[in-house]
C-alpha cells in the first residue's frame, strides 16, 4: 500500500503527469477553493463558490462577485497604483546603489519657515 506524499499532497493523484508547475498552480487553488470563506456582508465563515467568479453566501444568501478563486478584490485608483510604483522604483534605485557601493542620493527637504530664536 502506497503513502501520499507531503509535497504532493492532494494533487498526488496526478503523479509525474501535467509538469511541476500546474501542479503547484491545482494544489494552491484547490486548498483555497474547498475551505469555507469568510462573507463580506455577514462575516460568518459560509461562502462557496458557485462558479468562476461568483460567490454565494449560505447564512445570508447573499450572492456576489469577486476574483475567480478569493473572494477578496483589491479596487484602487490608478494614482494609488502609480504612486506605489514609484516608491517600488525608489527602493530598487537604492538597493542597487547600495549593492555596487556608490552613496544613495538623498532627497533635499522640503523648505519651511524658521522660528526666530526664543530669548530667554
Amino acid at each position: 500500500m502506497s503513502r501520499g506524499t507531503v509535497k504532493a499532497g492532494m494533487t498526488g493523484k496526478y503523479g509525474a503527469r501535467y509538469g511541476v508547475k500546474i501542479r503547484k498552480q491545482i494544489k494552491s487553488v484547490s486548498r483555497h477553493r474547498i475551505r469555507p470563506l469568510r462573507c463580506p456582508e455577514c462575516q460568518e465563515d459560509a461562502v462557496k463558490r458557485v462558479s468562476s467568479g461568483i460567490w454565494h453566501c449560505n447564512h445570508c444568501n447573499l450572492k456576489f462577485a469577486a476574483s475567480a478563486y478569493s473572494t477578496r478584490t483589491r479596487s484602487y485608483t490608478r494614482e494609488e497604483a502609480v504612486a506605489e510604483a514609484e516608491l517600488f522604483a525608489k527602493e530598487d534605485e537604492a538597493n542597487l546603489a547600495q549593492e555596487l557601493g556608490k552613496k544613495v542620493p538623498q532627497e533635499e527637504p522640503e523648505e519651511t519657515e524658521e522660528l526666530p530664536d526664543r530669548e530667554e
